[in-house]
C-alpha cells in the first residue's frame, strides 16, 4: 500500500517534469564516487543478498564497482571489457557481448552521469514522471537480445541526485541499488521488496 500511495503521487505530477532539465541537472563530471548498497532479490534466495560498496566514475569514462561487505570485488567496465578482481580468486575479463544486463546498466548509468538523452534513448524507451523534488525514470530495452535479459531500470530520485536505481529481470527477480549510503544501517528497516521500493521513491533529501 505505501508504495502504491507514493508512486499515484510521482505519478499525478507527471505534466510539471521537464525530462531534458533533469538529465541536465544530474549530470555529474568525471572523476566522481558514490557510495552504495545493492539489494537482490531472487525466487531461489530465502532472504535477500545485501551488498555495499562504492562506484568509481574515472575520468577515462570507465565505471568501477567496488564491493567491500560482505566480500571484496572490484569489477571494473572499460569501453565493451569487463575485468573482474574477487578476492581469493583469479581475476576474469569477458566482453559485454556476453553480458547484455550489465551492458544496460552501463548504457543508462553513463548516460545520466553525461545527462545524455540520445544515448539514454538509444538503447532505451525513455519515460519519466514527478516533480523537482520527486522524480522517476523508467527505462524500457529496445533490443530484443537486452530484453531477455532484462525487462526494466527504475530510478527514483530527488532534485539532482538519483537515489535507487531497481533493475528489474524478466522473470520478476530485481535488485534494487541505494545510491549515497553508507552500509545496511543507511536503508529502512524492512528489506522486504515493497517496502525499498517505497522508500525509494520517497524522494527525501538525505
Amino acid at each position: 500500500m505505501t508504495a502504491a500511495v507514493a508512486l499515484t503521487s510521482i505519478a499525478a505530477h507527471a505534466a510539471d517534469l521537464d525530462t531534458d532539465a533533469l538529465l541536465a541537472r544530474l549530470a555529474r563530471p568525471a572523476p566522481d564516487t558514490t557510495t552504495f548498497v545493492e539489494v537482490r532479490y531472487s525466487a531461489l534466495l530465502a532472504q535477500p543478498l545485501v551488498a555495499s560498496g562504492a562506484l568509481e566514475h574515472r575520468q577515462d569514462g570507465s565505471l568501477v564497482r567496488q564491493v567491500t561487505d560482505p566480500y571484496r570485488e572490484t569489477t571494473t567496465l572499460r569501453g565493451e571489457n569487463v575485468r573482474v578482481e574477487r578476492e581469493g580468486s583469479s581475476p576474469r575479463s569477458f566482453s559485454l557481448e556476453r553480458a547484455p544486463e550489465l551492458r544496460g546498466m552501463l548504457a543508462s548509468f553513463g548516460a545520466l552521469l553525461k545527462g545524455d538523452r540520445e544515448m539514454l534513448e538509444r538503447h532505451f524507451d525513455v519515460a519519466a514522471r514527478g516533480t523537482d523534488s520527486r522524480w522517476q525514470i523508467e527505462l524500457s530495452p529496445r533490443d530484443a537480445k537486452l530484453k531477455r535479459r532484462l525487462a526494466a531500470i527504475r530510478v527514483d530520485g530527488s532534485r539532482d541526485r538519483a537515489r535507487c536505481f531497481t533493475m528489474t529481470e524478466p522473470d520478476g527477480d530485481a535488485s534494487v541499488m541505494a545510491l549515497g549510503v553508507q552500509g545496511r544501517e543507511g536503508l529502512p528497516g524492512s528489506l522486504e521488496r515493497e517496502s525499498l521500493q517505497a522508500w525509494c521513491a520517497e524522494g527525501t533529501e538525505r
